[in-house]
């Protein structure tokens, strides 16, 4: 089941097809400006940003070309994104950063036509507070014991693999997919002996730049490998079967590398089981929120994960004040005790 969320779509081919050539040039040579620095997830974000708001202009602001766009217009348009889209303030944010990102390319690149034009746009449009739109899901260990033991009996060994490496190492769909059979050495540990495996290879995190900020992963090992192993020797079986060759570690149907498209068919199925929403960043809080509640530091977390700061920490620690364990509940019932 799928997590609620409002979603109005105003882009097709034919509105494409209008949006004013010398609006479209705009996009094509700011999209190639920000291909050099960017990763193709980021491009794909501007890109859609850019369709989103020339489909607008073409639509509601008499197809304007972007230099002519007045600061009112472009209050318009936002209000658009709150009132008839329903953008929360995340989506509201990407935006805002987009169209500003367009504007500097203006002032960069087209100062001998434009010799006045600024940007205003965040300086004009406000940022809005950023308020989840959907309800968060906080699975419980034994939600996710049970749906390992349910992949495990049910033959599905690669999604429990998976499953397994996501709850020991926290790790993205997006670096899940990265993942490649020669990525995990069973005799390559770290921290106190062979606590954790680290991963032979960097893989490509979230980050600015092409190539994002590359990391080493840390996976629990004891309870992953069994999962690991299992899917390994059917892994071979499968690819010798479909007569395909891949170094990837997960596969799809046809013995391709998996996509984000594949594990999210996966999940579908994991969200019937558990009848419960279920998305893949839920196991990313459930690795920080696990080591937690077992009484490891947030230093020891932040360091594991690869994050700069304890802000991080703070978003996928799902721990409440009720959950965690106080000596201040101790002193408590001593003075009550004494007091009786």
């Amino acid at each position: 089941m799928a997590r609620e969320t409002f979603k109005k779509i105003i882009t097709s081919e034919e509105t494409s097809k209008n949006i004013l050539p010398k609006n479209r040039s705009l996009i094509n040579k700011f999209l190639q400006e920000k291909d050099r620095k960017c990763s193709d997830k980021t491009i794909l974000n501007y890109a859609s940003d850019m369709e989103i708001f020339f489909t607008w202009n073409y639509l509601y602001n008499d197809n304007k070309y972007f230099p002519d766009i007045k600061k009112r217009e472009i209050s318009d348009f936002f209000n658009y994104c709150i009132s008839e889209l329903k953008w929360g303030g995340a989506r509201f944010s990407r935006m805002r950063s987009s169209v500003s990102g367009m504007a500097d390319y203006i002032v960069k690149y087209y100062d001998e036509e434009f010799p006045t034009y600024r940007n205003f746009i965040k300086s004009t449009i406000e940022a809005i507070p950023k308020v989840a739109t959907r309800k968060k899901t906080i699975l419980k260990k034994e939600e996710v014991d049970s749906l390992l033991t349910h992949l495990t009996e049910s033959g599905k060994v690669q999604e429990a693999c998976l499953l397994s490496l996501a709850i020991n190492s926290g790790c993205r769909i997006s670096e899940l997919i990265q993942f490649k059979t020669n990525f995990i050495d069973e005799n390559r540990t770290a921290y106190s002996g062979d606590l954790f495996l680290k991963t032979t290879e960097e893989l490509r995190t979230k980050g600015k730049g092409k190539v994002g900020h590359l990391i080493y992963k840390y996976i629990l090992k004891d309870p992953f490998l069994p999962y690991y192993f299992a899917w390994i020797k059917e892994r071979e079986s499968e690819l010798e079967k479909l007569g395909k060759e891949t170094d990837y570690l997960f596969i799809n149907t046809v013995g391709k590398p998996a996509t984000v498209q594949t594990i999210n068919s996966w999940i579908k199925n994991w969200e019937k089981f558990l009848e419960t929403d279920v998305y893949m960043h839920s196991f990313r809080h459930y690795f920080v929120t696990h080591l937690t509640r077992i009484g490891m530091t947030s230093d020891f977390i932040i360091d594991i994960m690869g994050w700069k700061s304890v802000a991080m920490y703070t978003i996928y620690n799902d721990l409440t004040g009720e959950d965690k364990e106080w000596k201040d509940t101790d002193i408590l019932k001593k003075y009550l005790e004494a007091d009786e």
